[in-house]
């Protein structure tokens, strides 16, 4: 398995436990027993703390994104062994047409 498929297996799992979690703590707060304005709090509340959360598990795999960037980088252009390079990972074509005519 290449370090790549573990990226996007550990980005998966990572979403499919956020998504999870919001919907286990939006069927706890509909099913409790209380009124509306206390599950209206209740859930405001909750909310804003799943937001926190949010912010901060985006900075710390933007983090690990920008770590496995400079690492890949920091192995040249990864001509060798079939690797595609840090312009196949970037998304950027370095391959450009001649004009025409040229």
């Amino acid at each position: 398995m290449s370090e790549g498929d573990r990226n996007d297996t550990l980005l998966s799992l990572l979403a499919g436990v956020g998504l999870g979690a919001l919907v286990g703590a939006a069927a706890a707060l509909l099913l409790a027993p209380q009124s509306g304005q206390e599950t209206r709090t209740q859930i405001r509340g909750t909310a804003d703390e799943m937001l926190v959360k949010l912010r901060d598990t985006v900075e710390e795999l933007r983090g690990k994104v920008d770590e496995m960037v400079a690492s890949v980088r920091s192995r040249g252009d990864g001509s060798g062994a079939g690797e595609p390079g840090i312009a196949a990972l970037s998304g950027s074509n370095t391959t450009e047409t001649p004009p025409a005519g040229a």
